[in-house]
């Protein structure tokens, strides 16, 4: 196995605070075939800032990118808030190319309004000292599953380095109606993140698919496609003593990044 089986429960204090993992890890963050999910929570009174921002409807005609989207399932289930996006708005969900085939640059995108007014969720993304491309919550809608799928962001190229992805949940999930299921060759497991945790996986070798099951509820989960580096590494080996990071402590003293 390319994984250890190890898959344990995550429960939570009266504060809301994860005490231990739901995780699938092996014994490090393997790069070709990799999936992580660090004994690392995010505390924050995040779906606060979040009920401050408009969603968007995913637009329907991007050519290259929309026909990819559409093969998934992805186009009719989610709405979008983007925190850095290529031109800068909360609207934008596209890379920066119109070339879709095109490695995406960190340095081509821009932060928006929704980084600047919501601290909280702004601490979080500075925490990751990671160079960044879109950074964007997807809000799944109740009743969307997104089909089991790969990306292409490495096979796009890596002249700015191996590109990874991010996943934090945002909103409570104590009754496990949004989860994540990860498949490669000789693995297949299903996950249900609780609020503040986060996994990392290459999405261009690891099959992914989402669903939300409640009737009634959105799934908020923040997505970074992230460039891999030495600090991410160590972070993702974290597999000691849960960390807590508190948000709300981190955004009474950030400063505000330089778009």
């Amino acid at each position: 196995m390319a994984y250890s089986e190890k898959l344990a429960y995550a429960p939570q204090d009266a504060d809301g605070v994860v005490q231990d993992i739901k995780g699938y890890k092996d014994v490090g963050y393997n790069g070709e075939l990799g999936i992580v999910a660090p004994n690392i929570y995010f505390k924050g009174d995040f779906e606060e800032e979040l009920a401050t921002q408009t969603f968007h409807e995913v637009p329907k005609a991007w050519g290259e990118m929309a026909k990819c989207d559409k093969e998934k399932g992805q186009q009719d289930g989610y709405k979008n808030l983007s925190f850095k996006s290529a031109d800068g708005t909360t609207e934008s969900y596209n890379q920066a190319s119109e070339d879709y085939w095109t490695e995406e640059d960190p340095k081509d995108y821009k932060w928006t309004s929704a980084y600047y007014e919501c601290p909280q969720i702004a601490s979080m993304i500075d925490w990751f000292q990671c160079e960044m491309t879109r950074v964007r919550i997807f809000q799944q809608q109740p009743g969307h599953v997104m089909p089991l799928h790969t990306d292409f962001d490495n096979q796009k190229g890596m002249a700015h380095g191996q590109t990874v992805r991010i996943f934090v949940q945002l909103n409570d999930n104590s009754n496990a109606d949004f989860g994540f299921r990860f498949q490669t060759s000789d693995s297949d497991v299903s996950l249900n993140l609780q609020k503040g945790q986060w996994l990392a996986f290459n999405q261009d070798k690891v099959a992914h698919s989402t669903w939300n099951l409640s009737k009634d509820r959105v799934r908020n989960a923040f997505m970074f496609v992230a460039k891999r580096n030495e600090w991410l590494d160590n972070i993702m080996k974290n597999q000691s003593t849960p960390v807590v990071v508190d948000c709300r402590e981190l955004a009474k003293n950030r400063s505000k990044r330089v778009a």
